[in-house]
């Protein structure tokens, strides 16, 4: 399983305290409530060879801008763009949006011209608008999100700016029979899509009405105190580990080892790392660890989907076309979907608690080397769900390395990357790798998590891009 991969190695504190448990779960409280009441150009790279050519077709897929997907893509970055202190959509259910949208991309191009296998696949018409496929399928499956029983948790509900954006994706095309037919093809792509996923709503409900009980023994999952049962949401997704995966096998495929034992030396050396540096108040952790920890808080889904748009843009343009384009986002973000729903059967499965409530009761741990603080309390406040391991850690971990694997296994650029929890800071990075270790490491400087379960979450997430990038849409001979 494992392969060729990308090296890991390598200002705001209390304030921000409370503000973050608005941003991540107000959809998913509004859900509950309504379940309860009822680099530099790099002119001589070549993204992938193109000796394997489809012959007699009324599209060059080759010379085919690359632009509706962008354009696309680039509406999915602005509509999950949130700030710290404003409400947004949850990365657990981001994810699934995303990866739904972006394969409905690629199996609308490749419905015309099949150069890579397609997700679902329905008949096709090569003389179709390439265009006006994309935009309608895009524009179809969002349509068909935002009609699910919890749109609010897992689509922004502000879509004047996607509604727009089709008017104007098909606006800009000439009027005849290939618009006609690649608008058809949308549509039918977008209705495939759905259908083969159409089993998924009992996985997708945000709180079960039989929750998940509260721990008792040390170690063991709490409801944090911000969000118990029954009045509040207990366990958040307790049935995501259980939705059927776009690209891995099986959802138990990449379950992690066991955490340590509350009891051993090696969860005490992590649980005061986290206790000193994730606190609200901290004379550990620096200016740096404090900023970053913050910076990567956004969704993985927004944040990644910038930085892989920065590598792409370091290529040559000529290199690029819709079809390659579009594969590498739906690779992208099928592998965070994925992520998600791995890490979320090892959760629930591993059912730990998290550093809040660790913390607050380590006098009764069972351990002599962890003191109990019953007034401690992380820089952002935690997404109810099992802290091992870190969800964060391993789609981010899975985004980067498709990234790094799709591009030759190159790791070296010039990026600069931002987010819209921190506006107007910039955070630089000359490997994929370091991004990937930052990302992970900023859990513990927030408080969310402890040392193994970024450490195992990253080391995970790149098996798992692993699998994905070789299994998956793979280029047709």
């Amino acid at each position: 399983m494992k392969t060729t991969r990308v090296a890991t190695q390598n200002a705001r504190n209390s304030r921000l305290l409370a503000i973050n448990f608005v941003r991540w779960s107000s959809g998913l409280m509004f859900s509950i409530i309504l379940l309860m009441s009822s680099c530099s150009k790099n002119e001589d790279m070549v993204i992938e060879d193109d000796s394997s050519l489809i012959n007699n077709e009324s599209i060059d897929f080759k010379s085919q801008s690359p632009n509706m997907v962008l354009a696309w893509n680039q509406a999915m970055q602005d509509l999950y763009s949130f700030s710290l202190n404003g409400p947004a959509t949850p990365p657990v259910s981001a994810s699934y949006t995303w990866a739904l949208v972006h394969l409905a991309m690629h199996d609308a191009l490749n419905s015309i011209t099949p150069r890579y296998d397609a997700y679902v696949g329905v008949p096709r018409d090569k003389d179709a608008n390439p265009d006006a496929a994309v935009a309608q399928a895009a524009y179809d499956v969002i349509m068909a999100i935002n009609s699910l029983p919890f749109a609010a948790v897992y689509l922004p509900q502000n879509l004047a700016s996607i509604n727009a954006l089709l008017t104007t994706s098909l606006d800009g095309i000439p009027q005849g029979p290939e618009k006609d037919k690649g608008i058809a093809l949308g549509h039918a792509v977008a209705q495939a899509i759905m259908a083969h996923r159409s089993g998924d709503f009992p996985f997708l409900v945000p709180a079960s009405p039989n929750q998940p009980p509260t721990g008792t023994q040390p170690g063991e999952y709490r409801y944090l105190p911000f969000a118990p049962a029954p009045n509040g949401m207990g366990y958040a997704f307790p049935n995501f580990g259980n939705l059927p995966p776009f690209f891995i096998s099986d959802n138990d495929q990449f379950r992690t080892a066991p955490p340590y034992n509350v009891n051993s030396t090696e969860y005490a050396a992590d649980y005061n790392e986290t206790k000193d540096f994730g606190g609200t108040i901290s004379t550990y952790r620096t200016p740096d660890q404090s900023e970053f920890g913050v910076f990567w808080a956004e969704n993985s889904n927004r944040g990644w989907n910038e930085l892989a748009r920065h590598v792409l843009n370091s290529y040559n343009p000529q290199s690029q076309n819709a079809w390659k384009t579009a594969r590498y986002l739906a690779l992208v973000h099928s592998a965070i979907a994925d992520a998600y729903i791995s890490v979320f059967e090892s959760k629930m499965h591993y059912y730990t608690w998290r550093p809040i409530n660790a913390i607050q009761l380590a006098d009764n741990d069972g351990n002599n080397d962890t003191a109990a603080d019953p007034n401690w309390t992380p820089v952002l406040l935690t997404p109810p769900v099992g802290e091992y391991p870190s969800a964060h850690a391993l789609t981010g971990a899975a985004a980067g390395q498709i990234i790094y694997r799709y591009f030759n296994n190159r790791d070296n650029y010039n990026i600069e990357q931002h987010s819209s929890y921190m506006p107007g800071v910039t955070r630089s990075f000359s490997k994929i790798s370091d991004a990937i270790r930052e990302n992970s490491l900023s859990r513990i400087y927030i408080g969310y998590h402890f040392r193994q379960a970024v450490e195992v979450g990253e080391e995970t997430g790149l098996d798992l891009a692993d699998y994905v990038y070789a299994n998956a849409l793979n280029e047709k001979p």
